[in-house]
């Protein structure tokens, strides 16, 4: 029960994670830049978020397909 919660958790932890990643780069590139500098921190916070958060993202995916795979066969 208690497992379940906690990986649940790490989900939305990992999501909330990465919008205020990209939050961030917006509002740094807005006061480096402006309007450019904004959309070209945004661009790179999101590749900074694929490729820091990415392999836990992927992992999470695969393990609800596990599941999903194990409960349609009991």
């Amino acid at each position: 029960m208690l497992s379940k919660l906690v990986v649940s958790l790490y989900s939305v932890l990992l999501e909330v994670a990465l919008w205020l990643i990209l939050l961030g780069g917006f509002i740094t590139g807005w006061q480096s830049g402006g309007f450019f500098g904004a959309i070209g921190g945004l661009i790179g916070a999101a590749i900074f978020g694929a490729v820091i958060f990415g392999a836990f993202l992927v992992l999470n995916d695969i393990r609800q397909k596990v599941d999903s795979i194990a409960s349609k066969k009991q």
